[in-house]
């Protein structure tokens, strides 16, 4: 059973609502309810820049989303480390939330791979294949791909209505996260300071974490993502662009 977070909400919450009544945000000239967009992000490990990743959403037809994403070297780490991931989902919007249908992925380096994922919401099973080998898995209310987790996310902060857990079919296996809400924040960017709203997703009995900023004023797009093991910090992504 996915959990909701509900009680010590208010305040982010009516911070949420004040940010959507401001022109621009969510585009209300836009008939969904996150516009689309375009955001690129420096990738640092220990304070060094040694990447770039890129997320992206569009739209078809009044209720079909299409994501893609991608994160790759630059620089001098570009001349000695070759892995890279590029990932893409489409899926269709039911009731406001996001069904995943397919969701394809390519790692390239050391630990290069293939995942194919084909969603079957009326028989309740996601297919899924990882460099060839094939499997099912049962599938559930809310269950989305590693991308889609993004806009559920996002669609969540914005009605909020942040779910304490989230299940996420992450190659051949379901993974659970509990999500928490952390602070209202500051954010400086390459795009200006940014209000933003700090969560963390992390695996029970995991030692990895996850902490993301999401700036109201861009429709709760992710501008900050620290990820950590045993409390120190791995690496860290920074907006640096953004197209709407």
């Amino acid at each position: 059973v996915l959990r909701r977070h509900h009680g010590g909400q208010r305040r982010h919450f009516a911070l949420a609502l004040a940010w959507l009544c401001l022109p621009g945000v969510g585009r209300p000239d836009y008939p969904m309810p996150i516009a689309p967009f375009e955001a690129s992000y420096k990738v640092y490990l220990a304070g060094i820049a040694v990447g770039q990743a890129e997320l992206q959403l569009e739209y078809q037809g009044d209720s079909h989303y299409r994501m893609r994403s991608s994160l790759h070297p630059v620089g001098v780490a570009g001349l000695f480390a070759k892995e890279g991931v590029d990932e893409e989902v489409e899926g269709e919007l039911v009731a406001g939330t996001p069904r995943p249908l397919t969701y394809r992925a390519k790692r390239t380096g050391s630990k290069a791979r293939t995942v194919s994922l084909n969603f079957d919401w009326d028989r309740g099973e996601v297919k899924t294949e990882v460099s060839g080998k094939a499997g099912r898995l049962a599938l559930g209310p809310r269950m989305v791909d590693p991308l889609t987790l993004f806009l559920l996310t996002m669609l969540d902060l914005r009605s909020g209505a942040l779910a304490g857990e989230y299940g996420v079919i992450d190659r051949d296996r379901l993974k659970t996260y509990r999500t928490q809400m952390l602070e209202e924040a500051k954010t400086a960017t390459s795009i200006g300071e940014l209000a933003t709203l700090a969560i963390s997703r992390q695996r029970p009995d995991s030692s990895k974490a996850t902490k993301l900023w999401h700036a109201p004023a861009l429709g709760f797009l992710p501008v900050q993502v620290s990820r950590t093991k045993d409390g120190a910090e791995t690496s860290r992504l920074t907006i640096e662009r953004l197209t709407r």
